[in-house]
């Protein structure tokens, strides 16, 4: 077991899940904003938590975890990786969505049928009061009828006059709608012809088919109250209200579930340390100098493979509804869908699982050092450092001079200044970009979540991984020295923030936006006497259109009070009866938007975005890891990782999710009554806020591109020290090629 590619594979599998579990996050936040009602600010402070982890451990990490066995040390931390995604997935399980149980003796008595209602003298005015009547009456028709005269004497019931049922198919939500409907349908000539008895033994007739079917109304009503969209209706909107409450009683608040995935990702930060600063020195160690690209190279393919996997996993996931059972009526498609991310969560966690307890167990061998040709041959891995072992003579006070003298070097160079700080506004500018931009692809655009996450591993990851291949062609056949490759930087560089800005002009009125138009800032700006008493103020987001596209935020606030399901296709609903509408129906599918074009627009900018900025990273990282003494070499990569997890990775998703927070324009509530997650954000604002931080904040790194365009007059890339190989300069390239994509937040 103790060959090189046995712990290759492990690793590889290791290095692998780390790198879908990274791209995962992004494709889950949204439905966990979703679930758990997290605004963004604190959705983003909740990503950076990985980073808080990172941040304090990695030196201590890398330090201790060089002088013990590496293998070990790596699958410990790759079983804290594994148990911190499942740790990130028992929300759903601790804090699940609970099938209440309302007390139905209010329902009961609402709709039970009292004496009085089934007398033969009973008035109109009587039974347009029943609150089953009064919801499905329009109040227009109402009001007509009960300025009726009332009849001389009782009203019989003929039942066999009655046509059939005209609506049996759509039975679903409805409760008797045929006979309501022959009432709405009648009413005009009913009121013209001054007959209230038509309406009245049509009343009746509904009437007295309550008698004997009041648990299978009460059914009816709970299955409407549960139903993702909200109709016209004072009663089922006030069960849905209980519904609410009761569960905001049992399930507590979304601070528990803040806390939970915050100390998760904090541990994950700590245990995706270990395989990246351990397990690359490790191969360093056992491999021949002149076969360490080919490894290396494998590695980064993977790095590279790894987002687009993740990706995909939440693409799919992001079909499933959360709870994996989809309501009729709600699809993918819909902006209210939440998809079923902790499945993701339990898939990477379970599948890291099992190398990580082989890598952990994976025998020592011989702890001897081998440094010569014969002991690179052998089956036997060098699990200690040997440089370390190097060293370990040393005191600590000579220890502390060198820590201290290697960083007081690294800090004297003003090129390595210079492309540090241009590297941590990068990441500053992009990591929270790419953390927010499927909710703004959904919100702005459209898009299902689940499309979104094939786009960007379509776009967004091909497309750097393509212009970092270029980048590397164009300096090694240029053959570029310091001033070139940094002009190069700056041009690549300019051309993203160019591609960037004009992201900011592409516009287009999607579906919810077009609700956006007929709204202030409040949900209550909605309400207009049309559906003043329906109840609506508890309403979800459900767009939902007339045949000429006019939008309206859900079937409530159109004052539709028909639901009509086709039984052979639970997602084909139609809502009649609206007040609001002139044509009285809505649909969904009769909602359009203008998206088309300007999606393909935008991900064309994405795709050469990617590309530019991948073109930049080879370059830019010679221009590091020349910029300083080869023996402090290692010393600035580690240092620049610190100061850009610090100060980029860090607080960029806090900062961007509160950009997205300032744009929104309708809440969700939370169950202690403040802002949840965001239904409908002011599109204009967003897609400005956005694109002009990252323009202004990435602006900042071109000035940093010119700073160390002036001081690398002298700088040579690819001149190497003679006693330094070729395979051995490769190998550092490569090696710091690989700590660059480590930090991209493209790959991540």
């Amino acid at each position: 077991m103790e060959r090189i590619y046995v712990f290759l594979s492990l690793f590889s599998l290791v290095y692998f899940f780390e790198a879908i579990g990274g791209s995962y996050i992004i494709a889950a936040i949204q439905n966990i904003e979703k679930q758990f009602q997290i605004p963004s600010k604190f959705s983003g402070f909740m990503v950076s938590a990985s980073d808080m982890g990172y941040i304090p451990s990695v030196l201590l990490i890398s330090y201790l975890g060089s002088r013990g066995n590496r293998a070990k040390w790596i699958g410990g931390g790759a079983i804290m990786m594994a148990v911190t995604y499942l740790m990130i997935a028992s929300p759903n399980f601790i804090f699940p969505t609970l099938q209440v149980r309302l007390n139905e003796s209010d329902a009961e008595s609402t709709v039970r049928v009292t004496s009085d209602l089934l007398d033969d003298h009973v008035t109109l005015q009587q039974l347009l009061a029943y609150p089953l009547i009064k919801d499905r009456i329009p109040s227009h028709i109402r009001f007509q009828l009960l300025a009726l005269p009332d009849t001389d004497g009782p009203v019989a019931v003929d039942e066999a006059s009655l046509e059939s049922p005209r609506h049996a198919d759509y039975s679903y939500f409805s409760i008797d709608s045929w006979i309501l409907d022959e009432v709405c349908d009648n009413a005009k000539e009913i009121i013209e012809q001054k007959q209230p008895e038509k309406a009245i033994s049509l009343l009746k007739l509904f009437i007295s088919r309550r008698v004997n079917n009041t648990e299978a109304d009460i059914f009816r009503l709970k299955r409407s109250s549960a139903a993702p969209f909200s109709y016209c209706g004072e009663l089922v909107n006030k069960i849905r209200r209980g519904h609410a409450a009761l569960r905001c009683q049992d399930a507590g608040s979304s601070s528990g579930v803040f806390l939970i995935m915050f100390t998760a990702l904090f541990f994950l930060g700590i245990g995706r340390t270990m395989p990246w600063s351990l397990g690359v020195p490790m191969l360093d160690d056992n491999i021949k100098k002149r076969n360490l690209p080919v490894y290396f190279g494998a590695i980064s393919f993977i790095r590279i493979l790894g987002p687009i996997c993740g990706h995909l996993i939440g693409s799919f996931t992001n079909k499933v509804y959360y709870t994996l059972n989809a309501p009729p009526g709600l699809t993918a498609s819909d902006p209210t869908w939440i998809g079923a991310w902790w499945i993701g969560f339990l898939i990477i966690g379970t599948v890291t699982l099992f190398p990580s307890i082989f890598l952990f167990l994976f025998p020592s061998g011989k702890s001897k050092v081998s440094t010569g040709e014969e002991g690179q041959k052998s089956n036997d891995l060098v699990f200690f450092d040997k440089h370390k072992e190097k060293s370990k003579d040393e005191s600590l006070l000579e220890k502390a001079k060198g820590f201290t003298k290697s960083y007081k070097e690294v800090m004297g160079t003003k090129i390595y200044l210079g492309a540090a700080f241009g590297r941590i506004v990068d990441i500053l500018a992009f990591k929270g970009y790419i953390v927010f931009l499927p909710k703004y692809l959904e919100n702005h655009f459209g898009i299902p979540l689940f499309r979104v996450h094939q786009f960007m591993a379509a776009f967004g990851v091909f497309g750097f991984a393509l212009g970092t291949a270029m980048g590397g062609i164009i300096t090694k056949k240029y053959k570029f020295n310091g001033r070139q490759a940094s002009l190069f930087v700056l041009f690549v560089s300019s051309i993203n923030l160019a591609l960037y800005f004009s992201k900011a002009f592409i516009a287009c009125d999607s579906i919810v936006q077009n609700v956006a138009h007929h709204t202030g800032n409040q949900l209550n700006n909605f309400t207009k006497p049309c559906n003043l008493d329906c109840g609506c103020t508890a309403a979800k987001l459900y767009p939902v259109c007339t045949e000429d596209g006019h939008a309206y935020y859900s079937p409530c606030h159109a004052g539709c009070r028909e639901v009509r399901i086709n039984k052979n296709n639970t997602h084909d609903i139609e809502f009649s009866s609206c007040e609001c509408t002139s044509g009285g129906v809505v649909r969904k599918d009769y909602c359009r938007d203008n998206c088309k074009w300007p999606i393909v627009i935008f991900f064309s900018t994405v795709l050469s975005g990617a590309f530019f900025a991948g073109m930049g990273l080879v370059p830019g990282m010679l221009i590091l890891l020349r910029s300083v003494p080869p023996a402090t070499r290692s010393a600035s990569l580690g240092l620049q990782g610190l100061l850009v997890s610090l100060f980029g990775t860090l607080p960029s998703p806090v900062l961007w999710g509160a950009i997205v927070d300032s744009a929104c324009l309708v809440w969700e509530q939370n169950c202690q009554g403040g802002n949840g997650s965001c239904a409908i954000f002011d599109a204009p604002k967003l897609r400005w806020r956005m694109h002009m931080m990252y323009v202004v904040i990435r602006g900042l790194s071109l000035f940093t591109d010119v700073f160390v365009w002036c001081h690398a007059k002298d700088l040579s890339l690819m001149d190497e020290e003679e006693e330094k190989n070729e395979a051995e300069k490769e190998v550092t390239t490569n090696e710091v090629a690989l700590r660059e994509l480590e930090r991209s937040p493209s790959l991540r």
